[in-house]
């Protein structure tokens, strides 16, 4: 079923939305403070609703860290998910406030995969992502069989082209029990920050 995962919906820039996305049972929701993104949060002036809403998480890409405690307590985040080269020292600094990391990993090829040093002090969480120029939404998918072949010993976010077509694929990956959560974007989306309920909906009806 569904609910072995966690599932996380980032990108998310409307409050209707979020309103009709919270119906579900979403463990997390990502808002994106990487001012290249077209899910760029702040882009929308109505953003304030984002402050009372549990179990959010904070997307960064290589941000300066006085601006990315600055926002985290301005808005009231106790994740964060950092999606550039941020140093151990820089996710130490966030863990000693309070603060759960997710830090994210980009995945082309088998070799990129092979060459990561996993960041296993810091990091609450890995991510493992498609590797794309535009650090995440790509809708493009890596080799999950890929996720076979390194010991983690830490849960980890599945993201990068996530789908209703794919999903039923999850058993490519063998350690099942380090796989906690489930990242979606660009294939759950009508439009860039604007999630599919419709699509949402059928996703609570698989049978993973």
């Amino acid at each position: 079923m569904i609910n072995r995962y966690r599932i996380k919906v980032c990108g998310i820039t409307d409050e209707n939305n979020f309103s009709k996305l919270k119906k579900y049972q979403i463990d997390y929701f990502g808002f994106i403070f990487y001012k290249k993104s077209p899910r760029y949060i702040l882009n929308n002036p109505d953003h304030a609703f984002i402050k009372n809403i549990k179990n959010k998480v904070a997307v960064f890409v290589d941000e300066n860290i006085d601006n990315v405690i600055s926002i985290l307590e301005k808005y009231d985040f106790s994740y964060v998910q950092l999606h550039g080269n941020e140093s151990s020292d820089y996710c130490m600094k966030l863990k000693k406030k309070g603060i759960k990391i997710i830090k994210s990993y980009l995945i082309r090829t088998q070799e990129d995969f092979h060459s990561m040093k996993l960041d296993k002090e810091s990091a609450d969480y890995f991510l493992f992502d498609y590797k794309s120029d535009k650090y995440g939404g790509s809708g493009k998918t890596f080799n999950w069989e890929i996720l076979n072949n390194k010991d983690f010993d830490k849960p980890f976010f599945l993201s990068g082209g996530l789908s209703l077509d794919n999903l039923n694929n999850l058993n490519m990956i063998n350690d099942n029990e380090m796989l906690y959560g489930l990242d979606l974007n660009s294939k759950f989306e009508k439009s860039p920050g604007l999630k599919d309920i419709e699509k949402i909906g059928k996703l609570f009806n698989l049978n993973l």
